[in-house]
């Protein structure tokens, strides 16, 4: 597939079909976006949303003004079953206040910007690297960017997209050979055949819809073929 620009797109259209979007922001604003995203870090969906719940239960509204004045405590106590709320605590915290300095409460505003610069502006808000800002950037504010998370940096290799193996190199690689139409749709569809089939240990091959495309498989499958010896006593020649 590295070299076949038809085998990836017939891949794609294979998982989009397979994996209807499930856009998980919707009825979430822009700052709400931003802040899930760093509470993904490093869980599950399940702990990340259920961080959000509680936090929102615990501030009344996840807003810029409200989370820059609540106590790092109590942030701590929101985001706990989310994990790593001591480190995450702090970096929301001061995300919400350089978001009302900076920008008024309003991270749509950034949306106005050109994406290269956009994206800029998002990494420097503290905390924020590369990811997230790549996320906000396509799941809320519709801007043609691929964001790269850990299921598609494993799949992205398996099919041999890219030789590199760092962020900004699969996104080039994956923002190359998608549309820009459809790089939210083909993001999430990678993750979920990420999370469902194409699994870290033991990926489910024999019931994965693209393998025939799939670089690792075919090497996988050569590497089980028994290889056959030459008897002593056949002839030679």
């Amino acid at each position: 597939m590295s070299v076949d620009r038809r085998a990836f797109l017939r891949t794609m259209r294979i998982l989009e079909s397979r994996h209807p979007v499930k856009d998980w922001t919707k009825g979430m604003s822009p700052f709400e976006v931003l802040i899930s995203t760093i509470l993904s870090q490093s869980t599950t969906v399940a702990n990340e949303r259920r961080g959000l719940e509680d936090l929102r239960r615990r501030v009344g509204a996840i807003e810029p003004e409200r989370l820059a004045n609540t106590s790092e405590e109590d942030i701590v106590r929101g985001i706990w079953h989310a994990g790593l709320a001591r480190q995450k605590a702090p970096r929301i915290r001061a995300i919400a206040q350089a978001v009302q300095d900076q920008w008024g409460g309003r991270v749509e505003q950034v949306f106005e910007l050109p994406t290269d610069r956009a994206r800029q502006e998002l990494m420097a808000l503290p905390g924020v690297g590369p990811k997230t800002a790549d996320v906000v950037l396509a799941m809320a504010g519709g801007h043609p960017t691929f964001p790269v998370d850990t299921h598609i940096a494993r799949i992205a290799r398996r099919w041999n997209l890219t030789r590199r193996r760092d962020y900004e190199s699969i996104r080039a690689a994956l923002e190359r050979w998608t549309p820009p139409e459809k790089r939210v749709a083909w993001h999430l569809s990678i993750i979920a055949h990420g999370r469902t089939l194409c699994t870290a240990r033991n990926p489910h091959c024999p019931e994965c819809p693209v393998r025939r495309d799939c670089d690792w498989y075919r090497r996988s499958q050569s590497r089980r073929r028994p290889r056959h010896r030459r008897s002593a006593s056949s002839p030679k020649g």
